[in-house]
């Protein structure tokens, strides 16, 4: 058999399950795709619910990243793009999609995993303590 030099064949076996920081990556990447559909079809005329994304009386296009319901905190006490246009929201959630696959937002997304934890352990406690 001829095989290409130009292919590069390695023997690894897939993963058979994902880790908790694969799994973070994936559920924000997948939030962020969500989102830009939802963009796409507020462009197009359509109505949209669950949007993270907001335009102010200047034009300005705002959008708050969320682990869950967590704001994803990407420095501190920020967790809201701003953008000139749909366009540049777009660029921008496309960028951090970029560096999540990357996981240069391991950190920030294991501290916000950390507080949606939290929150529903309180929220459990809370209920316990009524029974």
């Amino acid at each position: 058999m001829d095989i290409k030099a130009s292919i590069a064949l390695v023997s690894v076996q897939k993963p058979v399950a994902n880790t908790p920081i694969l799994q973070r990556r994936s559920k924000l990447i997948s939030n962020l795709d969500q989102q830009i559909a939802k963009i796409r079809h507020y462009r197009d005329g359509k109505r949209i619910s669950r949007e993270q994304f907001w335009v102010d009386q200047s034009g300005t296009v705002f959008f708050q990243l969320r682990y869950g319901k967590q704001p994803l905190e990407l420095a501190k006490g920020k967790s809201t793009l701003k953008c000139k246009d749909f366009s540049d929201l777009e660029t921008q959630l496309g960028e951090i999609k970029k560096i999540t696959f990357a996981g240069d937002l391991d950190e920030a997304l294991s501290t916000c995993a950390d507080q949606v934890r939290s929150n529903f352990k309180a929220a459990k406690d809370k209920k316990a303590g009524r029974a």
